[in-house]
């Protein structure tokens, strides 16, 4: 009994044997290869290497990784859409096959592929947003001199650090861009009277005989267009004026 079932296990596995190395497609591959690597369906080994599987030396042998997103495996230029943004050449460890498989394979089979995150760019790379990103068209980023990375994290675009609502609320004719605030775009410094008619001495004389003595900050007070007066920072008391 147990000779009889010690040839059957090997017969089992001569068998499997066979079928892998007659039809490895459909024994051991994650499933049809993608569209872009259909020139190479019947060469498993211009991608694997025997007993490791796919290597990634592999990959560079068609796709140079100065040319990639700019060029295809062709030599030919990406101009449609657009040309890709090429982020490739700043990779610390240039291992495609981290994000990338050449099969259309089951979730469980491909599910240890990861998608792109910044810790995966060189330091230098990562602190250079503009190179892949553009800033979006709203008053709080146009015109803006200050780097991504002040305001913004690698991990999400959003949450920012900075809300400029927190203290100027950018409603009604504030919505402007930073320039009209931030002169020669420095966010450090900001001046109202660039737009209202009224010059620093007589205002400060105004608030003088209104019983505010030390009138410095227009924003401190005045932080809206909704009503004359905007809302406190927090932590502030009445008497602070």
């Amino acid at each position: 009994m147990r000779r009889w079932f010690l040839a059957l296990i090997t017969a089992n596995l001569v068998g499997l044997g066979v079928l892998i190395v007659w039809w490895p497609n459909f024994m051991i591959s994650p499933g049809p290869l993608t569209p872009a690597h259909a020139d190479v369906a019947t060469d498993c080994f211009a991608c694997h290497v025997p007993f490791r599987g796919a290597v990634a030396p592999k990959c560079v042998t068609c796709h140079a990784v100065a040319t990639i997103g700019s060029r295809t495996t062709k030599g030919a230029m990406l101009t449609s859409p657009r040309p890709k943004v090429g982020f490739h050449q700043q990779l610390s460890t240039p291992n495609c096959l981290t994000c990338h498989t050449g099969h259309e394979g089951s979730a469980f089979a491909l599910g240890h592929r990861q998608s792109f995150s910044h810790a995966l760019l060189q330091p230098a790379a990562g602190a250079k947003c503009e190179t892949c990103h553009t800033a979006p068209d709203t008053a709080a980023h146009r015109g803006a001199s200050a780097t991504c990375g002040q305001c913004h994290g690698q991990q999400a675009w959003k949450p920012a650090n900075f809300e400029h609502a927190k203290y100027f609320l950018l409603d009604g004719p504030h919505a402007t861009p930073c320039a009209t605030c931030h002169l020669n775009n420095d966010t450090g410094r900001y001046t109202c009277f660039g737009c209202h008619e009224h010059q620093p001495a007589a205002i400060r004389a105004k608030h003088v005989r209104e019983g505010i003595p030390n009138f410095e900050d227009c924003a401190r007070c005045h932080r809206s267009t909704r009503g004359e007066h905007g809302e406190r920072r927090s932590g502030e008391r009445e008497d602070d004026d």
